[in-house]
């Protein structure tokens, strides 16, 4: 391994976030991009102690926004990076246990509908009872869910980002720890 004196973008990190990092500034023309990992392989550290969890329910129209465009990412990744992200639309179901939780969820809820995520709606614990029969309603007052929130396999994920980055030429160097930086 050498690593180069200098470089346009340094991505401290090789999970899903900084593969996709550096796949992305690649993909948009960016030079120079070296993406450091201070483990032996990518996607060992947070990526890889996650069970992940992919949604549209959050509370700021930022991630809100990351989440409608990751998802519809997630969704077709086999077809953008030849590997299957796992992606498995399960759904995503938060319980409310107080009249203040249930207020801001549907605050939420009216936030992600207007910018496009539709299908999320708030439940009553009637019908949380009908969608996940053997849930202990015991305190629920209301529950959000979301059918195409989900699961998919952070390995894979970071394994297509890293290959597509590569591809587009940015250097992903492992074994590497970071102990300062130089501007």
């Amino acid at each position: 391994m050498t690593l180069p004196k200098t470089a346009d973008s340094v991505i401290i990190g090789g999970g899903c976030m900084g593969a996709s990092v550096a796949h992305y500034l690649a993909e948009r023309g960016a030079q120079k991009i070296l993406l450091l990992e201070r483990e032996k392989f990518l996607g060992m550290g947070s990526t890889g102690r996650n069970a992940g969890g992919v949604r549209h329910q959050f509370s700021t129209e930022v991630n809100v926004r990351l989440s409608i465009f990751s998802l519809d990412v997630i969704a077709r990744f086999e077809e953008l990076f030849g590997i299957s992200a796992g992606y498995h639309p399960i759904g995503y179901l938060f319980l409310l246990t107080t009249p203040g939780e249930v207020a801001e969820f549907k605050s939420n809820l009216a936030m992600q509908n207007r910018l496009g995520v539709t299908r999320a709606q708030f439940l009553s614990p009637d019908e949380i009872a009908r969608l996940v029969p053997r849930v202990n309603l015991d305190g629920i007052i209301g529950g959000t869910f979301c059918p195409s929130d989900g699961l998919a396999d952070p390995n894979s994920v970071t394994q297509g980002y890293a290959r597509a980055a590569r591809q587009l030429g940015a250097q992903i160097e492992t074994e590497t720890t970071v102990t300062g930086i130089q501007l």
